[in-house]
């Protein structure tokens, strides 16, 4: 699956860890934000980098992937994904263990979290 997740796709693809989500304005931000980052950034090869990045607040990818992606204890991921084939291809990767919902798996956001969030965003964005 890792091997998966680092290969190029069709067009944008990644997994973060349900539980570790906000809100979903912070992941459409975090995706909007990640492919301006792209068009105008060469320190960034990837869209998913700077989308883990942004999602997390984190400068590196390494603890950006350790703060929002998955891990051994996840129980619920989200996958935020443009081609319909690359999440068709992750389904197989699977074997069936993934069993998706209609519904995106985020509690009620608290407003409070918004500052916080967006705030390291623009951090990192800066710093790119």
């Amino acid at each position: 699956m890792k091997d998966f997740l680092g290969a190029s796709h069709n067009d944008f693809f990644s997994i973060v860890d349900a539980a570790k989500v906000i809100s979903l304005e912070q992941v459409v931000i975090a995706y909007e934000r990640a492919k301006r980052l792209i068009e105008n950034s060469e320190k960034i090869k990837r869209p998913e980098s700077a989308f883990l990045m942004l999602m997390s607040g984190e400068k590196q990818i390494s603890k950006a992937q350790e703060e929002i992606g998955i891990t051994s204890s996840t129980k619920s991921i989200l996958a935020v994904y443009t081609d319909q084939e690359d999440l068709m291809e992750f389904e197989h990767l699977c074997n069936g263990n993934l069993h998706s919902e209609s519904k995106i798996p985020i509690i009620e956001r608290e407003v409070k979290y918004d500052n916080l969030i967006f705030s390291r965003m623009a951090k990192i964005e800066l710093s790119i």
